[in-house]
């Protein structure tokens, strides 16, 4: 009985994983790479830097998001025994505090704003590169902190807490010296 429930939870974090990662990784960027053609457009912005230094500064913020995106996955799917999604039967088992969640607590957050500046790069985009950037930003700092947050110190209490008051929020740094 415990196997298939097992099986099931498995097969349920796969699919969680790949459609979020869906959403996340093509839908959104697509819809925000639409409105910011169309207000950038709108409001006559100049492009931000010129051909082909756009293409290769947006390469280095994407490589760059890109690890640490996969890399805190990886991390919350391996070790944590769960997924990024706010789920009860699929979220993590375990507190992941090594990995990418050595350095900040929200490393894919972290990554994901990475790849949307990268992704204005690209596009020679102001409003991609400072609208919704700052927009998915503040969406995703207000939902850590008024919902994920407090998830977790319920959860997982002291440890969470500890871990909370010694790593950076969101600017991946180097761990804090234990007292």
């Amino acid at each position: 009985m415990i196997e298939v429930d097992e099986k099931t939870r498995e097969r349920k974090r796969w699919v969680a994983l790949i459609s979020s990662g869906i959403v996340v990784a093509v839908i959104f960027p697509i819809i925000g790479i639409y409105v910011s053609i169309l207000v950038d457009s709108w409001f006559s912005f100049p492009k931000l830097i010129s051909e082909p230094y756009n293409f290769i500064l947006a390469a280095a913020f994407f490589a760059v998001g890109l690890f640490w995106a996969v890399w805190a996955n990886i991390g919350l799917f391996r070790r944590g025994e769960g997924t990024p999604i706010p789920r009860e039967e699929i979220e993590t088992r375990k507190l992941v505090v090594n990995g990418a969640y050595k350095y900040c607590r929200n490393p894919m957050i972290f990554g994901y704003i990475l790849i949307w500046i990268g992704l204005g790069l690209t596009f020679n985009s102001v409003f991609l590169t400072f609208g919704i950037t700052s927009i998915v930003t503040i969406l995703l700092v207000a939902f850590v902190k008024l919902w994920e947050e407090k998830n977790l110190e319920k959860r997982f209490g002291k440890s969470y807490t500890e871990y909370k008051n010694s790593v950076s929020f969101l600017i991946p740094m180097p761990p804090k010296k234990q007292k």
